[in-house]
């Protein structure tokens, strides 16, 4: 089985690069323009099912992919919703200097915590039997994800990006690694068990 975990169209916090965490921001113009011409790229391809975050952003992304490829409204996975960036959220990312602002804050929710989450909603859309899912969720889901899953540390996860695993037994967690952040991963990055 193939799952397609897609990062939702763009929101006003993206732009002003915020944190936005289980804050739920709704898409902007261009956020809604980015849905559709996705929508049009994944029409034809043999996606079965669609899921997504229960986040207004990702549910109106997944909204408009299920419009236009015919898939339907989605179904909400709850488990897949955005890391909750506790009081860090509506502040900036990026620190006057120019760096990244570390998500370190003691009301961040642990990495540990989103990964588990996570593997638990994937492991609910294999056994759903469809034999390919989309599932609309969050950059620092997909990106903390990869993360565990590769051997490399994966970049920023942009908007609308695809990102494919496939169900695989002797895979680390059960899932291989075939497309990251649109970019196909060789072999060799993907843990075995």
């Amino acid at each position: 089985m193939r799952i397609g975990l897609i990062r939702h169209g763009e929101t006003e916090w993206n732009r002003k690069a915020l944190f936005q965490g289980m804050s739920d921001i709704p898409l902007n113009d261009t956020g809604y323009d980015q849905a559709r011409r996705t929508a049009v790229l994944l029409e034809g391809q043999p996606w079965s099912a669609l899921f997504c975050s229960p986040l207004t952003r990702t549910t109106q992304t997944a909204t408009e992919l299920g419009r236009i490829t015919g898939l339907g409204e989605p179904t909400p996975l709850p488990d897949i919703v955005e890391r909750s960036f506790g009081e860090l959220e509506g502040e900036t990312v990026f620190l006057p200097d120019g760096t990244r602002r570390l998500a370190d804050h003691p009301t961040v929710e642990p990495v540990a915590a989103v990964l588990e989450r996570t593997y638990r909603a994937l492991e609910h859309v294999a056994a759903t039997g469809a034999s390919d899912a989309l599932i609309v969720t969050h950059g620092t889901v997909v990106r903390l994800l990869l993360n565990d899953l590769l051997t490399v540390a994966s970049p920023a996860i942009n908007n609308l990006a695809l990102t494919v695993l496939e169900t695989d037994p002797d895979a680390r967690h059960g899932f291989r690694v075939r497309l990251a952040n649109g970019y196909p991963v060789a072999v060799e990055l993907t843990h075995s068990v």
